[in-house]
Order: structure tokens, then sequence, then C-alpha cells
């Protein structure tokens, strides 16, 4: 047995043993049910909020297709990044949208820790959508989480969408299953922008008949070991290198500005790796190929590289 094959059988036996002990704490996960929300603040809607979190661009797109829609209806929206938008404003909004991608099974950290600081959205309506790559993994009970955590601070879920696009996940396709990737190639498309659009509508009739959204999470494995040990640990056992390759970097500032925890600082060539997520925003990214990670001892190619290779051009909403 080679000292790489020993490294090998540990990290799997530190994956397995966290899977089973995840398992064992289902019985302890919160929030499974919505608790009764607070009458709606306002059933006339004339000024909204798009937030999404998007590091490679399809929860954007959803958001401004959703936005598209809310302006059709003649209301005065706002559409943003919820990094580029002042928290402390929300409250004067009649309505609430916010997106997330799927992260390791969950809503990423960076996004909780957020809406855990928000001010008070008393009564304020919610709706709540998700992206996910390929057949995905605990859509439901994601969006269902983004609902409850909206919820802790007062807002009125009103509607949810879940919408699935292709994989941006690069340790797929850089280990060799890149057809399990180009599969969902063609998303999304228009029939996936109806049903945003669809999503967006629904919501604005439920707040408009007063009708809050009753929902609940559903039982599944990836709900036990959602954004916990075995995936956060097992990304970060799996990363080898993640650096920048200042022979590359052109000094545009796009990995510190997708970065949501500040753990690459580009002026500075620095990385971080206590800070990483590893959501991957800076590879997907960076226009110049300069952030240098491997996964497994494999070179991690991103985003932008692999749509190049393969000739994908994702769809804006019209």
């Amino acid at each position: 047995m080679t000292e790489h094959d020993e490294e090998m059988m540990t990290r799997k036996s530190i994956l397995q043993a966290a899977s089973i002990t995840a398992l064992c704490t289902l019985a302890g996960e919160t929030h499974l049910f919505a608790s009764k929300p607070p009458p709606i603040r306002k059933t006339s809607i004339s000024k909204a909020i798009v937030l999404w979190y998007s590091q490679a661009g399809n929860t954007r797109r959803y958001g401004e297709c959703a936005a598209g829609v809310l302006k059709a209806s003649g209301i005065d929206v706002t559409a943003s990044d919820y990094r580029d938008f002042d928290a402390a404003t929300l409250a004067d909004y009649d309505l609430l949208f916010l997106g997330s991608p799927v992260y390791y099974y969950d809503v990423p950290g960076n996004l909780k820790k957020w809406i855990q600081a928000l001010p008070s959205i008393e009564g304020i309506p919610a709706a709540g959508f998700i992206s996910f790559g390929g057949e995905g993994g605990n859509q439901h009970n994601t969006v269902c989480t983004l609902l409850n955590l909206l919820a802790e601070k007062g807002a009125v879920p009103v509607e949810m969408g879940l919408f699935g696009n292709m994989s941006t996940y690069p340790p797929t396709w850089s280990m060799g299953m890149e057809e399990r990737i180009l599969k969902y190639r063609h998303l999304p498309n228009e029939k996936t922008y109806e049903r945003v659009s669809e999503f967006a509508r629904s919501a604005l009739t439920n707040v408009e008949e007063n009708r809050p959204l009753s929902y609940k999470k559903r039982f599944a494995f990836h709900e036990a070991i959602k954004g916990g040990f075995s995936i956060f640990w097992g990304a970060r056992l799996m990363t080898g290198t993640h650096r920048i390759d200042r022979d590359k970097c052109i000094q545009c500032g796009t990995c510190t500005a997708t970065c949501p925890t500040g753990a690459i600082q580009y002026k500075s060539y620095a990385v971080y790796s206590g800070k990483c997520i590893y959501c991957y925003g800076c590879l997907n990214n960076c226009p110049a190929s300069a952030i240098d990670m491997t996964y497994l001892g494999k070179k991690l190619t991103g985003f932008i590289d692999f749509s190049k290779k393969h000739g994908i051009t994702l769809k804006d909403p019209a």
C-alpha cells in the first residue's frame, strides 16, 4: 500500500464516521415545521426587494426574472446581490424575494449569518427560491430552511421556488464526470424562466389574497448530512493547493469581490484557507484562470473555462 493509498483510506474512514454521526443526530434537527406566522403587514404591494446570493450566475438570473415580473405588475422593484444591499432598509419594503444556491445540501453559512443578523421584518411577506445543479439533492428542505430563517425574523412566507440548472461544482467535471454535468447544459432555458415567472406571480397572488404558505420539511438522508463535518470538512480534506498564480493574475479583483468570507485578497495574492468555505466562487469567476486549486491531487478547472471548452452560453431571462 502506497502513502497515497493510506491517505485516501484515512480520509474515507473520517467521512464515513462523520456520516454515521450525522445520521444519529437527525432526531435533533430543528424547524421541521414552520411556526404560525404573524399577519401580513400589507396586502397591496407597491415596493419590493429581490435579493440573491449567486456565485456562477444562475440564482441571479432567477432573481432578475422574478424582478421583471414584479416590475411588469407596476411594482417599484430593487434587485441586487444581498452583499450590495443595505439590510437596514429592508423594513421599508412591502415584499421580499430571497434566492440562494443549494450549498452542500443546505443554505450557505454566509447567507444564514446575514439573515440572522437582519433587523426585525415583522409581517413582511417573503418568497424564497433556490437554484440547484443537475439532479440536485435536498432542494425542498433547503428552501424550507431559507423560509424558516426569514420567518424567525418575523417575515411571512408566501411562496417557494426550486429551479434546476447545469451544475457549477468544479470537482465534478475536473474528476472526469463531464457527461454527468453536460446532461443539463441546456438549463436554464425558456421553460425554466416560465416557471420562475409563475413562482413570482403566485407569490403576488398569495399576498393579495392574504394567504401565507403552508410547508414542511421532508425526511431525507441529505438533510442529516447537510453542511456538516462529512460535507464541508470532506471538501477541505480533499482540497490541496489553493493559491493565486501570480504569472496569470491580472489584478482585476474578481476573486476578492466574489468571495463571501474574505478568504482571498488579490492585491497581496493571499489565500486564507481557514476562512474558505469551498464555494469555488474565486475559481469559477476568474477571467484569467489564475486560481490554482487541486482536489484529490487533480487540478480544478473553473466554470468559465469549462463553459468555453464545451461551447456553453447560458441564457439570461428576456
